[in-house]
């Protein structure tokens, strides 16, 4: 039987896998201090921060726009880390639409709560040009709230053009003037159909048309749903050369609210009293809002030639004039 071979005990011997976890860990900590260094820098505001300056976040501008305008303006070191702050630590939705002034020096996690606080400090003027409104309205409250407005000088320009000044809310300078005014609200308009010129160049009506007919519906209607609608049957009756019958174009040549005009109204003379004439009037009878211009390029299609508005706020409809005068006897009575 031969002996069992010696064997040397082992020991001594490099535990490899100790030492590559050591160098590991350690790499891992520079790294990781490496990088906090870095961020804390990017965080710092430049050096050539711009006091004073004020940038404008137009609605709808994304979170990625929102931070290169930023950076490109010196208010932020990294674009890339405003980025990561808006979308990780906060919801970037409720990002504040306005124009902001940075008086003072701000490190990049105070922007950020500067646009989710929506903290403007702005010396701009917000103007409101409401959903329907016409252009003598407009300029009757803007000259109560720019210094160098002119309001006849507005309704001289501006009402030409009554129906292509878009209605939206604005900030502008103080000092904006009639002029201003008019540049700013006609670019809109036109900026705001760009997208829609094909649906409006295709369509039965032209442009002036399509926008004169939505001032009407703007102010028969009340919500998309009813805009689209009120549009359908509206355009049902040019179709069937019906009278348009909107209490909206008497309520505009008598300066009247609809809930004044009486049975007497209905009877004045004006091209712009659709019982009498038929067709659309002249002109548009205020400034249309989006929805109710895609209202008249997308509406509605029923059998309903008739509409009111109950006095519960509810739109009733109908397909023949008896069950219009129903609606009628039950809802507004």
């Amino acid at each position: 039987m031969e002996p069992d071979p010696i064997t040397e005990p082992q020991t001594g011997k490099p535990r490899h896998w100790l030492i590559w976890f050591c160098v590991s860990v350690c790499g891992l900590c520079l790294i990781l201090l490496a990088f906090s260094w870095y961020a804390t820098e990017l965080n710092r505001p430049p050096d050539n921060f711009p006091s004073g300056t004020e940038i404008t976040i137009a609605p709808g501008t994304s979170v990625r726009a929102i931070t290169e305008t930023l950076q490109a303006a010196r208010v932020i070191r990294s674009a890339t880390l405003l980025y990561v702050l808006l979308s990780w630590s906060h919801d970037p939705t409720t990002i504040k639409a306005s124009t902001y002034r940075f008086n003072e020096p701000l490190s990049t996690t105070d922007v950020a709560e500067r646009l989710m606080e929506g903290d403007y400090e702005s010396t701009l003027v917000r103007i409101t040009h409401i959903e329907g409104e016409r252009v003598r309205q407009l300029a009757a409250r803007l000259s109560e709230t720019l210094p160098e407005f002119d309001a006849e000088a507005f309704v001289t320009l501006a009402e030409p053009h009554e129906g292509t000044l878009f209605p939206d809310t604005y900030l502008v300078p103080p000092t904006f003037t009639s002029d201003d005014v008019f540049t700013l609200l006609t670019e809109t308009y036109r900026t705001t159909l760009a997208p829609h010129q094909a649906a409006i160049d295709s369509h039965p009506l032209s442009e002036s048309d399509i926008i004169t007919l939505a001032s009407i519906v703007e102010r028969e209607a009340n919500d998309p749903d009813s805009k689209r609608m009120v549009a359908g049957i509206l355009l049902s009756r040019i179709s069937i050369g019906m009278p348009l019958q909107a209490d909206a174009s008497i309520e505009y040549t008598l300066n009247k609210p609809l809930s004044q005009l009486t049975p007497a109204d209905l009877t004045i003379d004006t091209p712009y009293n659709t019982y009498l004439y038929r067709g659309l009037p002249p002109t548009p009878i205020g400034n249309p809002g989006l929805d109710a211009i895609l209202a008249v390029l997308n509406p509605t299609e029923s059998p309903y030639l008739f509409y009111i508005t109950g006095n519960d706020g509810v739109f009733y409809y109908a397909e023949t004039y008896t069950e219009h005068q129903r609606n009628i006897e039950r809802y507004l009575r």
